[in-house]
């Protein structure tokens, strides 16, 4: 019995060892941490070109140095799967996806290669379902390299989209939302877009994030500036803080957004879907441009709630108009407001849901107060 138990021991001793080694493989000093992946494509050659960005944990801790502690590999591949696995076959060491921060589609993918792009980062178990999801005006590969002074750039990206949401100036897109709302039938979702601009506070380039890029089925894309990507987040309800500048009566005025809320009403009218959007929103008057630096009176205060009201509903208006009637796309899911309330209805328009969407009519109402003049509460007046 004992020899049988020997022998038994002799014949486990090889697979413990392969198990310790195949653990020691994935310790954090074997893997490839990723910290984000720029994504373009060669339309002649028909392969996918990733920018990969790998944190270098042995520079991680130093201080003082002006390159940021991450490496960029540029890998190609007919699927993004083997073009990330080529990393393994070039350094050893496997990539860990639980650490990216950010995806970057470059301006060479279109309509449904976008989301083809993202299918492996959604069936990777290690992937985060939460990553966040951006657009470039131009190369993706750009983007991943751009050096900002020992800080790490898909860091940097991210916490300037992150920002940009909280000031509805940007889109703030995770994977799992590119994944929920592409498989709508008739929804177009949106990205932060991203753009290399001049650095004026160094003597180089840096990424800001510019507006939003509407991502479209049929191929095409457009693009909302800072302002429009304000208007949509009233739209969509979405606006948490932010700052507008407009002008009344000829006086440039800064106006604080401390608090937004939207409700959209679906109805028929002449069997077509109608939208009614009532829009309210406090603010605080950051500025007002007068010479003379004297209080605001409560008639100047009425006056301006008017007219930033109409300036709400005036270009709230104009890019609904933009995108239902001109672009035909759908960034408001507001074919979703119909399945949910007229199942019936959605299920014809639904088969041309482009077409469709030039026969929706809305109207937009805004109510607008203020709740402070600089450091004056309004209660108190």
């Amino acid at each position: 019995m004992k020899k049988l138990n020997l022998i038994l021991l002799l014949l486990l001793i090889p697979f413990v060892f392969s198990s310790c080694d195949a653990t020691a493989d994935k310790e954090i000093k074997n893997r490839l941490i990723i910290e984000g992946v720029g994504i373009d494509y060669d339309s002649e050659s028909k392969e996918y070109i990733l920018t990969v960005q790998v944190l270098e944990a042995s520079k991680s801790g130093e201080e003082g140095g002006q390159s940021a502690p991450v490496v960029n590999y540029t890998v190609t591949g007919k699927t993004v799967a083997s073009a990330l696995n080529s990393l393994w076959e070039n350094t050893g060491r496997y990539p860990l996806y639980s650490q990216n921060r950010i995806i970057v589609i470059g301006s060479s993918l279109n309509g449904d290669n976008i989301t083809r792009a993202l299918d492996f980062f959604v069936r990777e178990y290690t992937a985060r379902a939460d990553v966040t999801v951006a657009a470039a005006t131009g190369s993706a590969a750009d983007v991943m390299m751009i050096q900002n002074g020992g800080e790490i750039p898909a860091k940097l990206i991210e916490n300037s989209i992150r920002e940009g949401n909280e000031n509805s100036a940007a889109v703030d897109t995770e994977l799992y939302n590119v994944v929920n709302l592409s498989m709508e039938k008739t929804t177009s979702f949106t990205l932060p877009l991203l753009e290399i601009v001049k650095d004026r506070n160094a003597d180089g380039e840096a990424v800001k994030v510019t507006g939003t890029y509407c991502y479209m089925k049929n191929g095409k894309k457009n693009h909302l500036s800072d302002m429009e990507t304000m208007m949509y987040k009233f739209i969509t309800d979405d606006v948490e803080l932010g700052t507008m500048s407009m002008s009344a009566d000829g006086v440039a005025i800064g106006l604080d957004i401390i608090s937004s809320s939207t409700d959209v009403k679906t109805e028929l009218r002449d069997n077509k879907p109608h939208f009614s959007i009532e829009i309210k929103c406090a603010v605080d008057i950051l500025e007002y441009g007068n010479v003379d630096f004297l209080n605001i009176d409560d008639e100047t205060v009425n006056r301006i709630c008017l007219q930033t009201q109409d300036y709400i509903e005036s270009c709230t208006t104009q890019l609904l108009h933009r995108q239902l009637k001109e672009e035909k796309c759908d960034i408001f899911r507001f074919f979703r407001h119909l399945l949910l309330k007229y199942p019936e209805v959605y299920n014809q328009l639904a088969t041309d849901y482009e077409n469709a969407l030039s026969e929706f009519s809305y109207d937009v109402q805004a109510k607008v107060t203020v709740r402070k003049i600089g450091q004056e509460s309004m209660v108190n007046r």
